[in-house]
């Protein structure tokens, strides 16, 4: 029980982090104001209100079939490129001396996305019951919610990491160019495993099938 108690006092505190977000950013690092379990709530209650929007946005904005939903495509849209981010930035940071560890960095990010997962409830709400003309606040939301949590990760890399704005933007730029890098090797090393697999098949046929 004090357990739970202490993530859903993290996942509160997110409140206090998105309003104020140097000296939240600070205590999450300094005092361990947050945990993996908290960002990991924040982290999937984002998936659970993309998959909501997906399928209950209003017809008028929405192009996707709602009954063609993959739930497994949904949560890796989320959390791949989360993690990916994470690891990314953790070894990037690394080399630049940043203070902030892979944790921290984890934390972090989940803490910054919650601005998305709150306005994206009055933008599923709008969609269903204003016309076509009205969807300009939709716009609006949309926007704040994404320049929000921009911001919001900005700060956060900015203040575990005890870097300088310029550093932390360069950081952040060197860090998007690392997710490409990584994701690249990953495709490459998959790409090959499955030319050696292909390549085990035919030696196997070519020595035991034919006759």
């Amino acid at each position: 029980m004090d357990r739970i108690r202490e993530t859903l006092l993290a996942v509160r505190f997110s409140w206090f982090v998105i309003f104020h977000p140097f000296k939240g950013f600070w205590e999450l690092k300094r005092e361990k104001r947050g945990n993996i379990s908290s960002a990991t709530l924040i982290l999937l209650a984002m998936v659970f209100v993309f998959i909501l929007r997906r399928q209950f946005t209003g017809f008028i904005i929405n192009p996707h079939d709602i009954n063609t939903m993959n739930i497994v495509i949904q949560f890796s849209f989320i959390l791949l490129p989360f993690l990916l981010w994470c690891v990314s930035n953790w070894s990037i940071t690394t080399l630049m001396d940043g203070e902030g560890s892979l944790k921290d960095i984890y934390i972090a990010t989940a803490y910054a996305l919650v601005p998305i997962v709150l306005l994206n409830i009055p933008m599923l709400i709008i969609s269903n019951i204003f016309v076509l003309e009205e969807m300009t606040l939709y716009s609006l939301i949309e926007g704040v919610s994404i320049f929000w949590a921009v911001f919001l990760v900005l700060v956060g890399i900015m203040t575990i990491h005890q870097f300088t704005m310029s550093k932390t933007i360069g950081a952040i730029l060197i860090t998007l160019a690392g997710m490409v890098v990584i994701l690249t090797i990953v495709l490459l090393f998959f790409s090959l495993i499955q030319q050696m697999l292909y390549f085990g098949r035919l030696v196997y046929f070519e020595l035991f099938q034919r006759k």
